[in-house]
């Protein structure tokens, strides 16, 4: 354990009974900030002190409490909430809201570049609290990777130190006027140079926030001080396709109007910045690589386990049979042996139940949650729903049929040889092992060839129904919830990287849910419809994207085809549009209600207008159903359609 310093022990002596010093959390030029516990409201927050050193003279202490009022007056779900301004035993205080997680500074730092995605994401919360704070009169004038917070588990990006901000009270003055205020690197040219700024220098500072978060570069990196700034005031930036290749179209374009030299090109504020950083329907994330093992995982000695079960289980059935067909009375003998076999049976079944428990152990060892788990089962099946749209229009050959049917034929053959065996009917030794040796031999020999050349050898419906395997059978059921709870599956993912591989409206599914969960019970008894209505547009959402998937994947047939596809993928998007604004306006109200607003009322509202989206959603798929079923060409050719004259 770290030796606490007389400066920390004398601040808690004079806090004592109020808050419970843990930790320290961090410093900077202008504070410490301490992780502590509220006594009376049994919380924890976090506490920025003003150095000792700083507290003696007039202006630091006016510039730290001008600090604290500056974001106290601010009420937002992407900015560090203020609880109290305070002096006490000679220290300088004021507490605000404790963020678990990290800085985007220390995530760059530790682990590289954000994805694109995530970068969007962080870039749009923060573009949200700028024009919060914007609207307000208040520029924060030091936005950088350090003082953006990503709140662990949900992701959710918060904007904190305002310890130079400017505005916010009629009359305040500038802070230190003449001189250059910020972090060089991030600054805005015209605040480089001591200029007046608005709120548009704030959206460049986020721009080269963007631009590091992407590359890993800055878009000016010199050194010296006074050449940096020069390069800011003359130079134009270089596109951040240049630092990264490969960059979704808008986010980079996005990022290069942020950094314009002029503030007139650049975006007015911070709405219309994150208006432009919604996430496109079809981006892809890849899973984390402890999922994607996962997935790709298979236990060698499956087939074995499997043939002695299935072994065993003949011998099972072969003893009932054999008793019942000779008429025989159950001896305790007989009993005993069908029980031993079954037990047998079902034991050479349990290695593979266990194998699928550990590799799920080490999932949630890796920090991930049992909701990740069935995430990337759900990308896994949509993969596969992808790659059966691609040859589900091709045309089965009669080769193929002849070769199947060869199989099933030689099949029934031996089952029927084998059966006429089992009962007594005829004698091995009589007919010799050739009746029974060659139609297994035979039924080998069809069914390699059929594996070979791909033909299915089971129906459509049996295969899609054994297609999903043990391993998705059971982390789909409520056994494997369950199961994941005794395992120590996480309530929060603590992977790195964990969430970012979701579809949008997963991750606000899996945030509204740890929101909901962490209310007190008194709302969550008021909102007790939210967890089903949260459910209900996760998964329309989820139908409408593996929707706009699979219409993506066909080929149009002339014209006429091309624009009905275009029509459906119109309004499939438009579904998906829809049930995300929802999830998002869920979501962010659940935030509001965190963030101290106690009104219920925009939730309750938000919930009755989601289940009337839900309705409508429901309608319009049962309608496209009953159309695809009409139009469908099987039913075409078995049904006469009447035609005037």
């Amino acid at each position: 354990m770290t030796q606490p310093t007389a400066e920390f022990l004398d601040f808690q002596a004079a806090l004592a009974g109020e808050y419970s010093l843990q930790r320290e959390l961090g410093r900077g030029g202008m504070g410490i900030v301490y992780l502590a516990r509220d006594v009376q409201l049994d919380r924890d927050v976090a506490i920025k002190v003003l150095p000792a050193h700083l507290a003696r003279t007039a202006e630091s202490r006016e510039r730290f409490v001008r600090e604290a009022r500056t974001a106290a007056g601010l009420s937002h779900p992407n900015i560090v909430s203020i609880h109290r301004v305070g002096e006490a035993g000679g220290f300088v205080f004021f507490v605000m809201s404790y963020v678990e997680g990290e800085t985007l500074g220390e995530r760059l730092r530790a682990r590289g570049p954000l994805p694109p995605a995530d970068t969007m994401r962080v870039m749009r919360e923060v573009a949200w609290a700028l024009a919060y704070a914007h609207g307000r009169g208040i520029v924060h004038r030091d936005i950088k990777p350090d003082n953006i917070l990503l709140e662990a588990g949900t992701g959710r990006a918060l904007v904190t130190d305002f310890g130079i901000a400017q505005g916010g009270a009629p009359n305040a003055p500038d802070t230190d006027p003449g001189r250059i205020m910020g972090t060089a690197h991030f600054m805005s040219p015209e605040q480089a140079a001591s200029e007046p700024v608005d709120g548009r220098s704030d959206i460049y500072s986020l721009g080269v926030v963007g631009y590091l978060a992407l590359s890993g570069r800055l878009p000016f990196d010199t050194p010296n001080l006074h050449a940096l700034l020069v390069r800011q005031a003359t130079e134009a930036p270089p596109s951040v396709m240049s630092a990264a290749p490969g960059l979704p179209q808008a986010l980079a374009a996005a990022i290069d109007r942020c950094l314009a030299r002029d503030p007139a090109v650049r975006f007015a504020d911070g709405e219309a910045l994150a208006a432009t950083l919604v996430p496109t329907v079809d981006t892809r994330r890849a899973l984390p690589p402890a999922l994607r093992a996962w997935l790709g995982s298979s236990n060698p000695a499956t087939p074995v386990y499997i043939a002695a079960s299935g072994l065993f289980t003949l011998l099972t059935i072969g003893n009932v049979a054999n008793t019942i067909d000779n008429g025989n009375m159950w001896t305790f003998q007989q009993r005993l042996d069908v029980v031993m076999l079954s037990t047998l049976a079902v034991l050479s079944l349990v290695p593979l139940l266990g194998y699928h428990l550990n590799q799920a152990r080490r999932v949630f060892r890796a920090g991930h949650t049992f909701a990740d788990l069935r995430t990337a089962l759900d990308m896994e099946a949509r993969e596969r729903l992808e790659g059966e749209a691609l040859t589900a229009g091709e045309r089965e050959t009669s080769a193929a049929r002849l070769l199947r049917a060869g199989f099933y034929g030689a099949g029934t053959w031996g089952a029927v040889t084998l059966s006429l065996l089992m009962t007594s009917v005829v004698n091995e030794r009589i007919l010799g092992a050739w009746p029974f040796v060659l139609p297994l031999v035979t039924t080998v020999f069809f069914g390699a060839v059929c594996n070979i050349l791909g033909v299915p050898l089971l129906p459509d419906v049996v295969r899609n129904h054994i297609k999903p395997g043990l391993r998705e059978r059971l982390w789909r059921s409520k056994l494997g919830a369950w199961l994941a709870r005794r395992l120590g599956a996480p309530e929060q993912s603590r992977a790195v990287g964990g969430g970012v591989f979701r579809a949008t409206e997963a991750a606000l599914g899996v945030a509204a849910g740890e929101l909901f969960a962490a209310l007190p019970k008194g709302y969550r008894e008021q909102l007790a419809e939210l967890p089903a209505t949260v459910a209900a547009l996760e998964a329309r959402a989820a139908e409408a994207r593996a929707e706009i998937d699979e219409l993506a994947a066909l080929a149009p047939n002339g014209s006429v085809g091309a624009n009905v596809l275009e029509a459906r993928r119109g309004t499939a998007s438009a579904r998906l549009a829809e049930s995300v604004a929802a999830l998002e306006g869920i979501r962010l109200d659940l935030l509001r209600l965190h963030a101290g607003a106690g009104d219920l009322a925009p939730l309750t509202t938000l919930i009755d207008a989601a289940r009337l989206i839900g309705e409508d959603v429901s309608r319009l798929a049962d309608a496209r159903r009953e159309a695809d079923g009409a139009a469908s060409p099987r039913l075409l050719g078995t049904r006469r359609i009447a035609t005037p004259g």
